[in-house]
């Protein structure tokens, strides 16, 4: 298998989470002649990263289906916990994190200059707020989103909330993160397992972000 990804692509870095956190040996790559090429687009056709080529040749595009895919295929260790409550529980974090903080925050970065905003900018700044006060209520003590273990919602969220801190800067709002204090303290804690710490170094150069210490 390959996974097609960039250091760049926040939507591609919580693959790369779950791929190091199981230990798989799969190759990852920039698409090759670039995203917009012709040629990535003949091998995978929605165009976009992160995209996984099976060992069929298969394209599988999409970051939540990538790694329900590998959680599937490689079981062990588990990044989604035993009982349909908590994998439940796991889902929504996913979800919340990837519709309600990671694409607004994609968003957001696009319109980064004053100069280039348009309306929607508000719109995806109140979206964030909303994502962030509703993943504030699922947090507890725990090192993890969901728990004491690392899970897919951790593979989601601690990539999406380490940019936050800079783009809220740009929108003014240094003092975000400081709103919400059970999101800084798991963003503390999460980024301490290798897997996080690992994405979080590839991604903090193209962001140009200070690695948590």
């Amino acid at each position: 298998m390959k996974l097609y990804s960039e250091d760049s692509s926040p939507f591609s870095a919580p693959v790369r989470v779950a791929i190091y956190a199981k230990g798989l040996t799969i190759a990852i790559e920039p698409p090759p002649g670039g995203l917009l090429s012709a040629k990535f687009h003949a091998i995978n056709p929605v165009g976009t990263i992160p995209c996984l080529i099976l060992d069929n040749n298969t394209p599988l595009p999409e970051s939540a289906a990538i790694m329900e895919y590998l959680e599937d295929k490689f079981p062990e260790p588990r990044l989604r916990p035993a009982g349909p409550e908590a994998k439940a529980r796991v889902r929504l974090l996913q979800r919340i994190g990837e519709l309600q903080i990671m694409t607004p925050l994609v968003e957001l970065s696009r319109q980064a200059d004053p100069a280039q905003r348009d309306p929607s900018a508000s719109v995806w700044l109140t979206r964030l707020v909303r994502g962030l006060s509703s993943v504030q209520i699922y947090l507890g003590d725990d090192q993890f989103a969901a728990g004491a273990q690392l899970t897919l919602a951790d593979c989601e969220l601690a990539p999406a909330l380490f940019m936050l801190a800079k783009i809220a800067t740009a929108y003014g709002k240094p003092e975000l993160l400081q709103a919400y204090p059970p999101i800084g303290r798991y963003l503390a804690s999460s980024s301490r397992h290798p897997a996080i710490r690992r994405v979080l170094a590839e991604m903090a150069p193209a962001w140009e972000i200070r690695e948590p210490a």
